[in-house]
């Protein structure tokens, strides 16, 4: 049996026979230099001799050519899989550098001697460690040929993947049967692995081969587990790899040192200038001294800090130089208290905290528009959020405002107001309106979210059925929001959901009052399901949405104004119909709007490239003066192609739609360009 040095991955290839040779060489040139000055080498003046000299100067001069040599590979792999070839292509400077040749074939046989010693770490990366690699070189060929082959030889398995835990583990009773209570008032409990102490490496199966790289991986792993089941200190302590030549084994002896076990403690922000540690403090997902160590929770939290948008650069770790022994190390009896508490150090590098943006869209039926923003994401100091901005089209123009306060007296609400000043003018009204609204919103659950709000509007307001008059609105509201998407710009696995109930009431001529509510749902289904990395393969996106909404207990249509009804028809609705254009109609052919709805849609989504993809879409819709819409009933349809450019920031969309039961005035085609799926 003889033991290996260390299991290394095959990262590249390097030559360690290379500065040798040139130092040789370097010496060899030397030493002709003097022996020609010394007239040992001067030219042979006999006439016999010049064909001799003539003949060893080609060889020399080929040697020593300086002109680029343009050569060929071929690697071959004798009585092994052929996986082996790809491999070592990947790894190959002979492949790499193939188009840039080198001066002359002695720099060529050196790259070629350099993917020799390559070939056969690669070959021990995989568990060939009797594998050998040789070279030639076919000067005569046009361009130089220059194949390289390998011989495996047996493949070696794995005879032993022991473990051993010095000092040995302690741990307490509270780490076991354990759960974390992750919603609103416990409306969702999650329970947590105890910690695991295994005796061969997971993941690590005897009796089979195993390459270098994933038997790495497993070790590391096991360390990685104890830091999120308790034991902040985890580490590999030793880790000894043997092979035993006969019986064509590896050998695998792991020493992990657990660490003591150790509570969640304080958080120490650094780095901070214009954020208040407090509020940063207040976003973490544990209480201190209450939770084992968990280094997922501290990622999260990190990750929590990195979408703030506050900060360049988060890093987190634990505090393992500063631990409060605000309890004993535990003792062998793991009694119960005697638990130490570890410190979280995050580390952080401010960004501005003021942005200025501006984007456009442009759609056939309501034209251009553009719209300027200005947010401020740091304004108390504590991460509240001011939004401002000034859209600008046919239809409308005004000034937005949108204020948002996270942490509001519990680490997962948020306080939201917003206000608007707007003149509106579309083809069923023209209004003048001042908006305001504050409410509250709290995660409930892991992909839970509610919310209550209160908001009032007035101004002045002319539809199609009154003459221009002053209005006024109040309304609370309550919603409930399911959100399990993958990604929230570009969704490619999982829904969306939410229920909206809007109780209104005001005056128009006289009072009103009714009782809206709204319900969505959207899907998202990737047929061809994940990558080897584990990511959704998005080559293919199936995605889906129903809409519906039902006004209950105004005594007609007519007595609720314009802007309150429900409308659809447009890029966020029924695309190939005009905006507002679906549903009943006036005597003079103006849209009215109703008291109920439904929406559909549809999409095929299809990557051609990895920033370029087709989307082929129907869509259907209908508005009814009636309170409940009439399910999956008389709808009109717009289908058409859409395309998509994927950036970092979100899809840039291009829709052509035609409506399949036109409106008399509307053109035959409609066209959307935006940023964002359409859903």
């Amino acid at each position: 049996m003889w033991r290996a040095s260390g299991l290394v991955p095959l990262y590249g290839a390097t030559s360690r026979r290379a500065p040798g040779r040139v130092a040789l060489v370097l010496l060899l040139l030397a030493l002709l230099s003097q022996l020609c000055g010394c007239g040992l080498l001067a030219r042979n003046t006999d006439p016999g001799a010049e064909g001799a000299d003539a003949a060893q100067g080609a060889k020399t001069e080929t040697a020593w050519d300086s002109d680029p040599v343009p050569y060929a590979v071929a690697i071959e792999v004798v009585d092994g899989p052929d996986s082996l070839k790809g491999k070592m292509r990947d790894v190959s400077q002979l492949a790499k550098l193939v188009r840039e040749p080198p001066d002359s074939l002695l720099a060529l046989e050196r790259r070629a001697r350099a993917d020799e010693e390559t070939a056969v770490r690669l070959l021990h990366s995989q568990c060939y460690y009797d594998g050998r690699a040789t070279f030639s070189i076919d000067r005569a060929a046009t361009p130089v040929r220059v194949t390289l082959r390998l011989v495996p030889g047996p493949r070696f398995a794995v005879g032993r993947a022991a473990v051993r835990y010095e000092p040995p583990p302690v741990v307490p009773d509270s780490f076991l049967h354990r759960t974390r209570v992750t919603g609103f008032w416990g409306l969702e409990r999650e329970d947590l692995p105890a910690p695991s102490f295994p005796d061969a490496v997971p993941g690590v199966t005897v009796g089979r081969p195993i390459v270098a790289d994933d038997m790495l991986a497993a070790v590391a792993a096991m360390p990685e587990a104890l830091r999120r089941t308790g034991y902040p200190l985890a580490k590999v302590a030793e880790s000894r790899y043997t092979l035993d030549p006969a019986a064509r084994t590896l050998n695998a002896d792991i020493v992990i040192d657990p660490g003591p076990p150790a509570l969640m403690g304080r958080i120490e922000v650094r780095g901070n200038r214009e954020v208040n540690a407090a509020y940063l403090r207040r976003l973490a997902p544990w209480t201190p001294g209450k939770e084992p160590w968990d280094d997922e929770m501290l990622n999260d939290y990190a990750n929590t800090l990195r979408g703030l948008g506050l900060f360049r650069s988060v890093e987190a770790a634990p505090l393992t130089d500063d631990m409060e022994l605000e309890r004993r190390v535990l003792g062998p009896d793991g009694a119960e208290g005697d638990v130490a508490v570890v410190p979280a150090a995050i580390e952080v590098t401010e960004g501005p905290a003021r942005s200025v943006s501006a984007s456009a869209r442009y759609d056939t039926d309501t034209g251009f528009g553009v719209e300027g923003t200005w947010e401020h994401r740091n304004l108390f100091h504590n991460g509240e959020r001011l939004t401002l901005d000034a859209p600008i089209s046919q239809q409308e123009i005004g000034l937005k405002a949108a204020f948002e306060k996270p942490a509001f007296l519990q680490r997962e609400q948020r306080l939201l107001a917003n206000a608007a000043a707007l003149w509106e003018n579309t083809d069923a009204y023209r209004q003048q309106s001042l908006k305001g609204e504050i409410g509250l919103d709290r995660r409930l659950a892991r992909q839970w979210w509610g919310g209550v709000h209160l908001g009032a509007e007035g101004g002045s307001l002319k539809d199609n059925e009154h003459a221009e008059h002053a209005y006024g609105v109040i309304r609370p509201s309550a919603g409930l929001r399911h959100d399990s998407r993958n990604n929230k710009l570009n969704p490619g696995s999982g829904m969306e959901a939410e229920l909206k109930i809007v109780p209104f009431s005001g005056f128009y001529e006289e009072f009103f009052g009714a009782f809206a509510t709204t319900l969505s749902a959207a899907a998202y289904y990737a047929p061809y399901g994940r990558t080897p990395d584990g990511a959704i393969d998005d080559r293919l996106v199936l995605a889906g949405r129903v809409e519906g909404g039902a006004m209950l207990g105004a005594s007609s249509l007519e007595s609720i104004p314009a802007s309150l009804r429900y409308f659809t028809g447009g890029a966020g609705s029924v695309r190939g119909y005009a905006y507002q254009a679906i549903g009943p109609r006036d005597r003079d052919g103006d849209p009215l709007g109703g008291r109920s709805y439904q929406v559909v849609n549809l999409e095929a989504r299809f990557k051609v490239t990895e920033n370029v993809g087709i989307v082929p879409f129907l869509d259907g819709g209908m508005v009814y003066k009636d309170e409940v819409p009439r399910i999956i009933g008389d709808m009109d349809w717009g289908t058409g192609l859409g395309l998509r450019y994927y950036t970092p920031i979100g899809p840039v969309r291009l829709d052509v739609a035609t409506p399949l039961h036109r409106i008399d005035g509307d053109p035959p085609v409609q066209v959307y360009i935006s940023i964002g799926q359409s859903f």
